[in-house]
């Protein structure tokens, strides 16, 4: 059940909650903080608003490059399956990340808002480790591929071509410290804001694997 409505209590948590930009009119809701962004890094950090949406999992706080609070998130596992629950600071559903539990299916499919398919990212049959981002209607749209020897890093890449816009990555290099284990992405701030969440997606399903 959505809870609306509720306020940080700053008292609590003197972390800022990024302030909502103006954007297109025809921007889809809940995805107005993402439009000017070109990073999104994912902490295993409890906020006091994690326990008013009062759903039990793995709590994360999404962060933007200055260190602003922009999306909480809730991981719920299931043998291979995981379900990611993105809120915005009104404890409102935003964003829903799925990961079904199909054997040899390394998938996830990403809603936003919960409801409105946005796309899917699924790791390609073979020896390099590569992921295949496609849109809602199913067009490929972005490339991920691991580099380095442990992978740690996976860069992604528009379809045609080697040039590179982004990262996937564990423990992001950024001008804020975190004491808790985190990862994120980074992206062109003028990339579809559909996509960059998509990319969010993305980067749950490499760290549930990877980090």
């Amino acid at each position: 059940m959505p809870i609306t409505n509720i306020q940080k209590n700053e008292a609590e948590d003197i972390t800022p909650w990024m302030t909502c930009p103006n954007v297109p009119d025809e921007t889809i809701p809940g995805l107005a903080f993402v439009y000017p962004l070109d990073q999104l890094i994912i902490a295993e950090k409890r906020d006091v608003l994690h326990d008013l949406i009062g759903t039990s999992g793995i709590a994360y706080t999404i962060f933007n490059r200055g260190g602003q609070k922009v999306f909480l998130a809730v991981l719920t596992k299931r043998f291979q399956a995981f379900n990611v629950k993105i809120f915005n600071n009104y404890g409102n559903e935003v964003i829903n990340v799925e990961k079904p539990f199909k054997i040899f299916a390394n998938k996830v499919l990403v809603w936003a808002p919960p409801g409105n398919f946005v796309g899917s990212v699924q790791k390609c049959l073979s020896c390099i480790d590569t992921y295949s981002v496609k849109n809602q209607v199913g067009k490929k749209v972005l490339k991920i591929r691991a580099e380095g020897m442990f992978h740690y890093a996976y860069k992604v890449f528009l379809v045609y071509g080697n040039r590179s816009i982004g990262v996937v990555q564990d423990k992001l290099p950024t001008t804020m410290v975190f004491d808790v284990k985190n990862f994120g992405v980074t992206f062109p701030p003028e990339l579809d804001v559909k996509d960059k969440t998509v990319l969010l997606g993305a980067s749950f399903l490499i760290a549930c694997s990877k980090y």
